[in-house]
């Protein structure tokens, strides 16, 4: 659900971009609706943002969806002309239709004729869109839709783990590391792998607060950091040898068959046939999309803003699967 600050940034930008007699947006919510309106007029400032809880049927037959919207605009005629000042300064109003459900209407575009009480345009013929803020509404990449503090806690608990675990087989055979250390790790260093580990364990325990941790690919890079830029300079048709290398260093028997999206996005062209592979592979792309996403979000000013639902489910699905191999490197 998006925060009422969040819609209301929306649409000050919608405004900037294109001044209409007449914009309606749709929002949804499972929480209560009125406190969502609410919080509206607290904080639309000089918008002539007008929410409206819907409490009838409607906005379902896309032949009588203008009907709707002038039914609403009767219904809502009291609150808008209190904004008329606001209105015809801003030269249009902003209805904001709070709702149970998403908008499942796919062409929202039609023609209305606005009312002659109107404070912008009284009894001309407009086009009004409906526009699903669900969906178009952006933010920037530090907004609290990527949950920066809990990603970068999950790449600090997993450098952790990734090194309990290189360390432990290392103890078992030092053979188990060796194509890793060579193919990922030692990049760039001067010591072998104990002392390295020696290094990057130092690194760790300096870090105070894992909510604030960024991995880094060139100052004291960590197992997350190594991993990272090593990916950052292979294609994915030849991450799969590193895969297979990162396999036989974690010395796991079971991983499962789990996938973040964007490991599947960028999966090699022939298959990984072996699951233990698979699952190092999506490890391997997942850290590095985890990464990435965390360095850009430090320097959004050079980014543009994306939609907030797309941040949220990305960091979900990056946190989701890189939490999940948090608890099986520590089995």
């Amino acid at each position: 659900m998006l925060e009422p600050g969040t819609i209301v940034d929306a649409i000050r930008q919608s405004r900037l971009r294109d001044s209409r007699p007449l914009s309606v947006y749709w929002v949804w919510t499972s929480t209560d609706r009125d406190d969502v309106a609410r919080e509206l007029m607290r904080l639309r400032g000089a918008l002539p943002i007008v929410p409206w809880v819907l409490r009838t049927h409607g906005f379902i037959d896309p032949n009588s969806v203008m009907k709707d919207v002038s039914d609403v605009l009767d219904s809502a005629r009291h609150e808008i002309q209190e904004l008329t000042e606001i209105a015809r300064k801003q030269q249009g109003i902003d209805l904001v239709l709070i709702g149970r459900r998403e908008l499942s209407l796919i062409d929202t575009s039609s023609p209305i004729v606005l009312p002659e009480w109107f404070p912008v345009r009284p009894g001309k013929t407009e086009t009004v869109l409906i526009e699903d803020l669900t969906w178009s509404a952006t933010v920037a990449l530090s907004d609290r839709a990527s949950r920066l503090d809990d990603l970068r806690r999950i790449l600090y608990n997993i450098d952790r783990a990734l090194l309990d675990r290189l360390e432990q087989s290392r103890r078992s055979d030092h053979n188990l590391t060796a194509s890793l250390w060579d193919l990922a790790l030692s990049s760039g260093t001067k010591g072998g792998f104990d002392e390295e580990m020696r290094r990057i364990r130092n690194t760790l325990r300096a870090i105070r607060n894992p909510t604030g941790y960024r991995p880094s690919t060139s100052k004291n890079p960590t197992i997350v950091g190594r991993l990272w830029a090593h990916a950052n300079k292979t294609a994915p048709d030849s991450l799969p040898k590193t895969a297979k290398a990162l396999t036989t260093a974690l010395n796991m028997t079971e991983v499962g068959d789990d996938a973040s999206l964007v490991a599947v996005l960028n999966r090699p062209t022939n298959p990984i046939n072996e699951a233990r592979v698979r699952w190092s592979f999506a490890l391997i792309m997942t850290l590095r999309s985890a990464c990435q996403l965390v360095t850009a979000a430090a320097h959004e000013d050079i980014y543009p803003p994306f939609p907030f639902v797309l941040l949220r489910s990305t960091s979900l699905d990056l946190r989701r699967f890189l939490d999940t191999a948090v608890a099986k490197l520590r089995q």
